[in-house]
């Protein structure tokens, strides 16, 4: 199960916010939790599609960040299927593709909710002569008729968001390529739903209790999150983070910034800026209480161990467990926060496996919609987005006119 530790955030008054708590108590819960995906259905589909070797997903934004987040954590770097993620219509990188994967290995599987993702559509024709797997709305949108004029196969995308559409066939489909266990992931997210409904209270709420403590923060002129992730199978997460905060809540001149670190290694240069930088950051560290690997150990052989290191030696290493070591990584740096007074919270995951990675991802669905309505804002639009879409591609038309 999700934990979350707010203690170190230091700011009291939740009460202050006993009014929105109250409205939030009695909202519905948003259609991506009540929707249910076909998993048997999608299965049979992608069944027919089992002697590709390659997958090369062209999406953007939620069309992929979710299905990425489960590839990374849940799929070893030695697996024999390939993936790339195609986001956008660069010609060298589709180039190198071409060559790198041939059309009798590769499968195409272009998404997009509306159908009328301009650079969707343009990679994607670059990829004609491949076989092609579409998930689009059905009847309607540019992909779906191409789909029809080429007679490919078309997985429906259901009227889902695409940030909170990682419990649908844009993300269980692809993963379902690489024999991803989305029945696991589907019963996290189904978990974690449940105790993250408008229902249950901000004291037992876990999403809605971190969402309360980053609007406070913000009230007090905490406008970056800093958020260095312990664990480099949750690190595939990092542009599903960015994304379902900054798209769900930075509207209306509201809203904090986040960016995700890969850490330890963000120690060596972004704790720099969270700690003497301007002050207002706060941190929120993410790890897992619970590597596979408890039993590796570092060993220093006799003849190191009188060699110095810092105000030590090297025998100080010896027989540490090297999860212990990772964990007081985590701990020199959350500490020296509280030493400074710089609030920091943590989000722990018990253990990577697809039940945990469906809890993580459905707890931010609901922190991000929890902050939204915190503030006031419409946690389902993205209208600054949509702008410079129209903008890139009136330019186009533009480029055709001249």
């Amino acid at each position: 199960m999700i934990s979350i530790k707010t203690d170190d955030f230091r700011i009291k008054g939740l009460a202050s916010l006993n009014s929105k708590l109250s409205g939030i108590s009695r909202m519905k819960a948003p259609d991506f939790a009540l929707y249910r995906e076909d998993i048997s259905k999608l299965k049979t589909i992608l069944g027919k599609y089992r002697k590709f070797k390659n997958l090369i997903v062209i999406a953007n934004g939620g069309s992929h960040s979710s299905f990425r987040a489960f590839h990374h954590a849940l799929i070893p770097m030695t697996a024999e299927k390939q993936l790339f993620i195609l986001t956008s219509m660069e010609p060298d990188l589709i180039d190198v593709l071409r060559v790198k994967f041939s059309p009798k290995d590769t499968l195409i599987m272009p998404i997009s909710k509306s159908g009328n993702t301009v650079g969707v559509i343009e990679s994607l024709l670059a990829f004609k002569d491949y076989k092609v797997l579409p998930i689009t709305s059905v009847g309607k949108g540019a992909l779906w008729q191409i789909s029809k004029s080429m007679g490919w196969e078309v997985i429906p995308h259901p009227d889902i968001g695409g940030r909170f559409s990682g419990m649908t066939a844009s993300a269980y489909a692809p993963a379902l390529f690489f024999d991803i266990d989305v029945e696991e992931i589907d019963k996290g997210l189904r978990s974690v739903y449940k105790v993250c409904d408008p229902s249950v209270p901000v004291d037992k709420n876990p999403a809605l209790r971190l969402a309360s403590y980053l609007f406070l923060l913000e009230k007090k002129g905490f406008l970056e999150i800093f958020c260095p992730v312990y664990s480099h199978k949750l690190l595939g997460f990092s542009l599903f983070l960015m994304q379902i905060i900054h798209e769900t809540v930075g509207k209306q001149g509201r809203g904090q910034t986040i960016y995700v670190a890969d850490a330890p290694e963000s120690q060596h240069h972004t704790n720099q800026r969270f700690f003497g930088g301007h002050r207002n950051v706060v941190g929120l560290f993410v790890s897992v209480e619970n590597e596979d690997d408890q039993m590796m150990k570092i060993h220093v052989d006799d003849k190191l161990a009188h060699i110095k290191l810092r105000d030590g030696s090297l025998r100080d290493l010896d027989n540490v467990p090297y999860h212990k070591s990772f964990e007081f990584e985590l701990l020199g740096t959350y500490n020296d926060a509280i030493n400074n007074k710089i609030p920091v919270g943590k989000v722990l995951i018990d253990r990577i496996d697809a039940f945990n990675i469906g809890e993580f991802l459905g707890f931010w669905h609901y922190v991000a919609v929890y902050s939204a309505m915190l503030r006031n804002v419409d946690p389902f639009d993205q209208p600054q987005v949509e702008s410079s879409k129209a903008i890139s591609f009136e330019l186009r038309k533009q480029f055709n006119k001249d």
